[in-house]
């Protein structure tokens, strides 16, 4: 591949590994080592919406939309990116993530969901809702909305508030508030946190500034969220 090409592919993948929920730093580190594994010295600045890069003649910028912790997606990235850096002659292309099947998702939800309810002192019956809720907010599709993540953990806060105080309403012997607990572990940004943290202690401040920021706005639209949810039960 070209250097032009080269320099492409690795913005391309430090992109996604910044969409899948790593580190400032890891997606910088990846773009500038797949460079030098190629005798290209780059000049690399991201933030957690940007990338603005540098290579010789050639200056790119990929802008980041969306973000969605996916584990099992940046640990192929990086073996992408180790790939690229031992095999110079090998065309390499981001492929799409791995889409899991249905089944698997709402497996996962159930269990994270029923987890955390019970580890928090919640009953059978209140896992069983929290688990429920869960699948709710994660297929309601409010991504296909276009809108941004602080809506996003707005509404499917409300809704979790929301359902999660129906079944006390109506008679059944359940702990609301540990349901939302359960299910609002889907939204809280704890890896934004982590990363953040990681990034300052790297010396990109400014990127872990912003991560941070990101999650302390996060976890407010959360707690407006099932405050309102709260507010309007309460009302009716």
């Amino acid at each position: 591949m070209q250097d032009k090409e080269i320099f492409s592919l690795s913005l391309d993948i430090g992109k996604e590994i910044i969409r899948a929920g790593g580190e400032i730093s890891r997606a910088k580190d990846t773009i500038i080592r797949i460079n030098e594994a190629y005798g290209n010295n780059c000049e690399v600045f991201a933030l957690p919406s940007v990338i603005i890069a540098q290579s010789g003649e050639y200056i790119q910028i990929r802008h980041i939309d969306n973000e969605d912790t996916d584990l099992a997606e940046l640990a192929r990235l990086n073996a992408l990116s180790r790939r690229l850096c031992k095999s110079y002659n090998e065309e390499i292309h981001v492929t799409k993530k791995v889409i899991y099947r249905k089944t698997e998702n709402i497996i996962a939800i159930c269990i994270a969901t029923a987890s955390f309810c019970i580890f928090f002192g919640g009953s059978i019956m209140d896992a069983v809702f929290s688990a429920i809720i869960g699948i709710v907010i994660t297929y309601c599709n409010l991504e296909k909305l276009n809108l941004p993540s602080f809506s996003v953990n707005l509404i499917s806060a409300f809704i979790s508030s929301i359902l999660a105080n129906i079944p006390a309403e109506i008679g059944l012997s359940l702990n609301p508030d540990k349901i939302i607990i359960g299910t609002i572990m889907l939204l809280v940004p704890g890896l934004t946190v982590v990363n953040s943290i990681r990034d300052m202690m790297k010396g990109d401040l400014i990127a872990g500034l912003f991560e941070l920021f990101n999650s302390i706005m996060s976890a407010l639209a959360i707690a407006l969220g099932v405050a309102g949810g709260i507010f309007i039960i309460k009302w009716i």
